[in-house]
């Protein structure tokens, strides 16, 4: 990936899926404080933030082994690692701040745009981060709402909705935990379609990854080949000026 500077940084790709999801978890952080912390709307989205949490720590570590100052990036951004430790909600409100520095930026830069398309491989990637979030996060929730309170489901807690989302999601199918209800059955058609494209999208960013050598080479032997043309040419029309030069000479 490509090494960042300390202003970058903010407008990345990755950084704007973490603002994104920063409100998320912000969000389900001030619900979780309403709810028992014995029941399942409550592990449910404690699962969820866990997970979310995750994410984050994927980001900010990429971000910090891309970094050029690798002490100067510690040093602005302690705090979104600790506001990045999982089971510990409270301090998740501490990325506030960056969601408000972000933003400032956002509204004082015209440069998004080009730093997703100079950086497509990395909108992908956040893309797919954020995508795989929003699915395990409504898709668990809706399906312990359908399900919960069913009396043949098999999907009754947090737990068994956040492992079937999973297992849904990467198309594995275990068959352990499954809908019975005819709304469950079509969340989990729109879930199972949704994991299709995912990984279509990851199968799609590998194969650019593994042939993005192949491609670079090819395109640098056609850059040479050019180059040799417009050298040959040169040299052509060189020869000729000589030539006449010599015939004007010889006339003379």
């Amino acid at each position: 990936m490509k090494k960042i500077d300390s202003v970058k940084y903010e407008l990345n790709p990755m950084s704007l899926m973490s603002l994104v999801l920063s409100f998320i978890s912000l969000t389900i952080v001030t619900t979780m404080i309403f709810l028992p912390k014995q029941s399942n709307g409550y592990l449910l989205l404690l699962g969820i933030d866990t997970f979310i949490c995750l994410v984050f720590w994927c980001q900010l570590l990429a971000d910090l082994f891309r970094s050029k100052d690798k002490p100067r990036y510690l040093r602005a951004h302690w705090l979104d690692f600790v506001a990045s430790i999982p089971i510990i909600e409270q301090i998740r409100f501490a990325r506030l701040l960056q969601i408000f520095r972000v933003i400032r930026l956002i509204r004082s830069s015209h440069q998004i745009l080009n730093q997703i398309r100079s950086n497509r491989r990395e909108a992908t990637i956040a893309s797919i981060f954020l995508l795989l979030t929003i699915l395990v996060s409504i898709g668990s929730a809706l399906m312990l709402i359908l399900e919960g309170n069913v009396p043949e489901s098999n999907i009754k807690d947090a737990t068994d909705a956040l492992w079937w989302v999973f297992v849904t999601i990467s198309t594995v199918g275990y068959g352990d935990h499954y809908p019975v209800t005819m709304m469950g059955k079509v969340l989990a058609a729109v879930i199972i379609i949704c994991g299709v494209g995912l990984f279509g999208m990851v199968a799609g960013l590998v194969s650019s990854i593994i042939s993005d050598p192949e491609q670079k080479k090819e395109q640098d032997d056609a850059r040479h080949e050019r180059e040799w043309q417009a050298m040959l040419a040169n040299q052509q029309r060189l020869i000729e000026r000589l030539e006449a030069i010599e015939n004007k000479l010889d006339k003379n």
